[in-house]
């Protein structure tokens, strides 16, 4: 308990320290990719201050300069630092707009150039896709939670078609990605962070080339039986050292 109160005082340490950092870089890289450097040493340091591990295994090599829509698994808030350590690419993630609006933190975001949609709005949310896509033309991965929304209960909940909307339109490979340990260390609605382990699986590619609108529910359902699959396999599969101490 000492340990996970530690952290969370590193946790609101680090995100101003970093967010502070972040919002002049911003303005220095417009391409926003110091702003996820920084954020990859937060998230590394979030974790080490509580004792938790990362271990990854990776049925891929990825290869930086190509666009990527990593798709994870949501269980808990650390898959967020877990999903920072672990992938290979700069990323940005596609998050809720009223995270935006968060002193500091969100403008610390928008300086990362992160995207933001708008769920309860459509006509929005439609902009923000295309806005995303084109931003993955350009050569930028990202992250989205095909569930939507965390998973209360830990089981994996029905994806939603939007994610996949946007990786046949901006014509990058899906990546299938498998959490698991995350809700142990923090689950939904708690605000310490315990020791563990998380445990993070990413797919092979599956490619988007020639898909079109009509293809969405067959890449969805290739993508979850993926996700569904890692989830499902033994733990002793995921076997890679620790890199995140």
């Amino acid at each position: 308990m000492l340990r996970a109160l530690l952290s969370s005082i590193v946790f609101v340490f680090l995100t101003f320290l970093g967010s502070v950092l972040a919002i002049p870089s911003g303005l220095i890289d417009r391409t926003g990719d110091l702003v996820l450097w920084l954020a990859r040493w937060w998230a590394r340091g979030v974790l080490a201050s509580a004792g938790v591990r990362v271990r990854v295994r990776s049925h891929a090599t990825f290869d930086p300069k190509t666009s990527y829509v990593f798709m994870p698994n949501h269980v808990s808030t650390a898959d967020i630092w877990a999903i920072f350590v672990a992938v290979p690419v700069p990323l940005r993630f596609i998050a809720k707009k009223q995270l935006g609006y968060i002193p500091l933190f969100g403008w610390a975001m928008r300086a990362g150039r992160f995207i933001f949609i708008d769920r309860q709005n459509a006509a929005s949310a439609h902009r923000t896709i295309d806005q995303a896509a084109d931003q993955i033309r350009d050569g930028r991965s990202v992250v989205i939670f095909p569930e939507g929304t965390r998973s209360l209960d830990g089981r994996l909940a029905p994806f939603k078609k939007g994610a996949f909307h946007l990786a046949i339109k901006a014509g990058a490979a899906v990546v299938p990605v498998a959490i698991r340990g995350s809700r142990e260390i923090m689950p939904s609605g708690a605000f310490l962070i315990h020791p563990g382990v998380v445990d993070i699986e990413l797919g092979a590619p599956i490619p988007t080339t020639g898909l079109g609108p009509d293809d969405r529910q067959a890449l969805l359902d290739q993508t979850r039986a993926a996700v569904v699959k890692m989830l499902d396999a033994p733990l002793s599969a995921v076997k890679t050292p620790s890199i995140s101490e």
